[in-house]
């Protein structure tokens, strides 16, 4: 396997987990973080949605498909600073971008198994990607 897509592969088992962690216990990650607990069927569909990408990963890293661990890094490394302008732009509460901490280290492990081969992330393509 590609160690670039074994990163996807094993990182696909966070949203796998989140999303189910989501299904079964939508109140807590709430409580965790001292939130009002409601629209616990909004989280619970959403956490569906979260299991179908979890899925994707796990089956585009299996199946060796490197455009994707392109892809994937990009937006996991860029997550940080999207919700960062949220939190200016929309007044949000900026704890929420250190919920991208996973995704933004998951992308660095990604990024840095594509770059060992030779390739790279943002910017044009090498010939291997």
């Amino acid at each position: 396997m590609n160690p670039a897509c074994r990163t996807i592969q094993l990182f696909s088992f966070y949203p796998l987990l989140a999303g189910l962690s989501m299904i079964l216990a939508p109140a807590l990650p709430l409580q965790l973080m001292g939130w009002p607990v409601e629209g616990l069927d909004w989280i619970r569909m959403l956490g569906v949605v979260t299991m179908i990408v979890g899925y994707y990963y796990y089956q585009l890293g299996s199946n060796n498909v490197l455009a994707f661990c392109r892809y994937s890094a990009q937006m996991r490394l860029i997550i940080p600073l999207v919700f960062v302008a949220m939190v200016f732009a929309f007044d949000m509460n900026p704890i929420y971008v250190g919920l991208t901490l996973v995704d933004f280290l998951g992308g660095l492990w990604t990024w840095s198994a594509l770059r060992k081969q030779g390739m790279t992330v943002f910017g044009a393509r090498t010939a291997a990607g």
